[in-house]
Order: C-alpha cells, then structure tokens, then sequence
C-alpha cells in the first residue's frame, strides 16, 4: 500500500522531460546568438538497460532551437600503465563511482564510464 503523502508518490502533472523543456527554452531565451550552453549529462540503467540519457537530452535541446556544436566524453575511469616489481608491466585503475553505481555494476550492471559535455550553441538571427 503506498502513502499518498509520500513525497515519491505525489503526482504533481509535471514529468521530467516538461519541466527540462521549461527549462532548456530559459536558458536558450537568456542566451544572447552564438551563445553555448554546455550541460554535463551521463546515461544512466533501467531495468538492466543502458538508457541513452545524453542522446536524449540533446534532441530536447535541439527541439527548442539550439544546435549541437560539440560534444566531449569525460572519462570517469582513471588508467596508469608502469613498471611493477614482478611483472614487466601493471595497470592501476580507478573508476570514480557512486557507491551504488559500484554496486549495481557488481550484481551485473552495464558499467558506464563516462560522462557527456554537450555544448549547445544558440545560433544568431
């Protein structure tokens, strides 16, 4: 039985993707032409999928007028090759990782190592 005064479970008629609109239509009305907006955006897993967050993310975008101008992958995963005292060579990784993406990749997950730097550029006229 859920608790309709539950803060989770409060139907409020917004979704996500309505109120990202909003949002994405505000900065890209604040933003004077040729101006960027750059969003740092990651995919994330639903039901042991992958879900292509950040392709998402940039169609909003694009659908409110901006246009894609680059987009960068960070790495979340740090990976440094030496010389190890019994092996001719070692690898050091290190994955910067919420305790539950840690997790959820431990029971199976799809790792996701990177993030996305989508700049978007808001063209003149």
């Amino acid at each position: 039985q859920r608790d309709q005064n539950n803060l989770g479970n409060l139907k409020t008629g917004d979704t996500f993707w309505s109120a990202a609109a909003v949002i994405v239509a505000e900065c890209y009305a604040i933003l004077k032409p040729d101006g960027v907006a750059v969003f740092i955006t990651k995919d994330f897993v639903r039901k042991g999928k992958r879900i292509a967050f950040s392709d998402d993310w940039v169609r909003l975008c694009e659908s409110r007028g901006f246009v894609l101008e680059r987009r960068v992958r960070a790495s979340l995963v740090d990976e440094q090759r030496g010389g190890h005292l019994f092996d001719s060579e070692h690898v050091w990784r290190k994955k910067r990782a919420s305790f539950f993406r840690r997790l959820a990749e431990a029971k199976g997950s799809p790792p996701i190592d990177w993030e996305d730097v989508v700049f978007l550029r808001r063209l003149a006229g």
